[in-house]
């Protein structure tokens, strides 16, 4: 399978720097959506640069994978977290862009899919679950940080 990259965004009306500590936290923050797909579980016990986390979709049997965060650069507003093994090669990259009085969070997931199987399944189950599923924790985010 070729290379893929999915782009969304959602705009936010707060501080950068509360936006970024939100991001930064991610899969672990208490705004999370429960009712989210995916659960986070961080290994390193610290957040910054080079943070390990195992990531679960929370389906029955369903993938896993490890993910370290490679930028976290509150500065320009960018955190990356590169894929290390599973069914993914790549990264996802979440990034802060001022707009007029607020603020655009992008959230690009760029990855390689591993595997003729896993590219089934990503194509015809776990895609569109996925943007489903992003989109409601960038919801939950704008949420949570405009109350």
């Amino acid at each position: 399978m070729k290379d893929e990259t999915i782009h969304q965004e959602i705009i936010i009306a707060a501080a950068k720097e509360s936006i970024f500590q939100e991001l930064l936290l991610w899969g672990e923050a208490g705004w999370w959506p429960k009712r989210s797909l995916m659960r986070f579980v961080n290994l390193s016990h610290t957040t910054g640069e080079n943070t390990l986390y195992l990531a679960q979709v929370k389906l029955p049997y369903g993938p896993h994978w490890h993910m370290r965060n490679e930028v976290v650069d509150e500065k320009s507003g960018c955190i990356r977290r590169v894929f290390l093994d599973g069914m993914f090669k790549g990264f996802e990259e979440l990034r802060i862009v001022p707009q007029k009085g607020c603020f655009k969070v992008i959230y690009t997931f760029c990855v390689r899919v591993r595997g003729f199987l896993n590219c089934l399944i990503w194509k015809y189950v776990f895609r569109s679950r996925h943007i489903k599923n992003i989109a409601g924790i960038l919801i939950s985010l704008r949420l949570y940080l405009q109350q």
